[in-house]
């Protein structure tokens, strides 16, 4: 795809011209989803039971000014959802009335503040051509645009994680304490959006600092990590705070407790005993509850998922090898899982699967079929293209610039404590930014232009310096 270089703008008002015309396509054609998805079934909304429970918070925000999932009261503490996406649909709820579609225009809204995130992200680290290509390939995108259409926490996380990246990577370049405060203030929203964002609060800094370091020197490099820490953790403390008063645990989430067991343990004695993910549940539960004695109860419920992580690790720690490979699998299924559009429309995607994997098509009528495997190809196509990208930075370049091991570290990180037994491509929409800006990067970046000297050369000279650079091996 090298003929692009000459092919995309790259510049002034036709490089403007060009991303406002990518921008309003992702939201017409999401705003056509949408209208589409209203008309022919208004429940896709809820595209599993993550959010009904959302919503129920929702709810019970608007109405009680209680961060509660209980459909009635008395209304007990939530202490495994975190509540920025929730306060979200409440405040569309007080505004609009209890109507959760009025959510799909403000998630599309993100969608284009993404995009134009991820933008910035490539042009300052690969020149303005990979930041339209950025574009294009975010307004294409299929999980995108199908999380854009579905009441959960996936398009808001990936927003507030590509900020998030954007002031870290300004910060790299510019010696201002604004963007490492932004990078803070970002991540911390995110992690109230999903707290899987927690622990990125102790690497993300310290990527930061050896990015700095580099090249602006340990001073500046330290008082950058440090800033960005500082904040992130002053913000995230206070829900810390509220659910020490509410349940006596310091815990940000119960959600980490919650997932080792039910998928990551599951997962381990599923595979262990030849039994299925509901089964190896049940067992686990059943054996947890065995092991308490009995003046555990009554216990809270905090205290009791705290008992049920702890187990978990247990079993985990026994089983290193059943670990990596339940992990791989779910990487590869977060990484390599198209979506199915048809889903939202009412088709079962986890039947279907099964039925395409055991080539039973007479489960399900033509129609159907049509739909998911269109929807499968699309998928597959846009994430070769996607990932043959990536792969040609990394044979140019590696890992020898932060700014790509600060995306790459990040991306790894979600895949990795996302990789659960029923791991699926909604995992991998955060971090398409992240794919799609070193794809472009891959494509667009030319060998005569070290990546870290990118954001120091004027962007018309970005691109006269790579015609030279052919023109010089021409004559060679």
């Amino acid at each position: 795809m090298t003929w692009l270089a000459t092919v995309l703008p790259t510049g002034g008002d036709r490089l403007r011209r060009a991303l406002v015309v990518v921008v309003l396509f992702s939201i017409l054609s999401k705003l056509m989803l949408g209208a589409l998805v209203f008309s022919l079934n208004p429940d896709g909304i809820f595209e599993s039971s993550d959010a009904h429970e959302y919503h129920q918070l929702a709810l019970n925000m608007a109405r009680y000014g209680t961060f509660s999932r209980s459909v009635n009261p008395p209304l007990d503490p939530e202490i495994i959802r975190t509540p920025a996406y929730p306060l979200l649909l409440a405040g569309l709820y007080q505004v609009v009335g209890i109507r959760p579609h009025a959510v799909i225009p403000v998630q599309i809204a993100l969608s284009v503040v993404t995009l134009l995130a991820g933008f910035r992200i490539a042009c300052l680290l690969f020149g303005p051509r990979a930041g339209l290509l950025t574009a294009v390939f975010l307004a294409l995108d299929p999980v995108s645009m199908y999380y854009s259409q579905v009441m959960l926490t996936e398009t808001l996380f990936g927003t507030a994680l590509t900020l998030c990246l954007l002031g870290m990577v300004q910060a790299i370049r510019i010696p201002s304490p604004r963007y490492p405060s932004w990078a803070g203030v970002c991540l911390a929203a995110a992690t109230y959006i999903r707290p899987t964002g927690y622990y990125l609060g102790l690497l993300l800094p310290m990527v930061l600092f050896l990015a700095i370091q580099r090249s602006g020197g340990w001073r500046r490099a330290l008082a950058s990590a440090a800033l960005m820490g500082i904040i992130f953790f002053v913000l995230v403390g206070g829900w810390q705070v509220r659910n020490y008063v509410a349940t006596g645990s310091t815990a940000f989430s119960q959600a980490k407790n919650q997932y080792l067991l039910i998928a990551k343990a599951a997962a381990i004695v599923a595979m262990r005993d030849g039994v299925s993910l509901q089964e190896a549940q049940q067992r686990l539960a059943d054996e947890h509850a065995a092991s308490l004695p009995p003046k555990f109860f009554p216990a809270s419920q905090a205290l009791l998922l705290e008992s049920q992580g702890q187990f978990a690790q247990s079993v985990i720690a026994a089983h290193p090898v059943l670990l990596v490979v339940t992990t791989s699998r779910g990487m590869a299924a977060n990484l390599l899982g198209p979506s199915n559009m048809a889903h939202l429309l009412g088709s079962d995607n986890v039947a279907l699967r099964d039925a395409f994997l055991q080539r039973d098509f007479a489960r399900f009528p033509p129609s159907y079929w049509m739909a998911a495997l269109s929807s499968w190809t699309v998928g597959v196509l846009f994430l070769g293209i996607v990932y043959g990208g990536v792969v040609l930075l990394f044979k140019r370049k590696g890992f020898r610039n932060g700014d790509i091991a600060l995306l790459v570290l990040t991306a790894v990180y979600v895949i990795l404590v996302s990789s659960g037994p029923e791991a699926y491509s909604r995992f991998r929409m955060p971090i398409m930014p992240i794919l799609c800006v070193l794809a472009a990067g891959g494509y667009l970046c030319r060998g005569v232009i070290e990546l870290g000297e990118c954001d120091d050369i004027p962007r018309g000279a970005l691109e006269r310096a790579v015609d030279a650079g052919h023109a010089a091996r021409r004559l060679s």
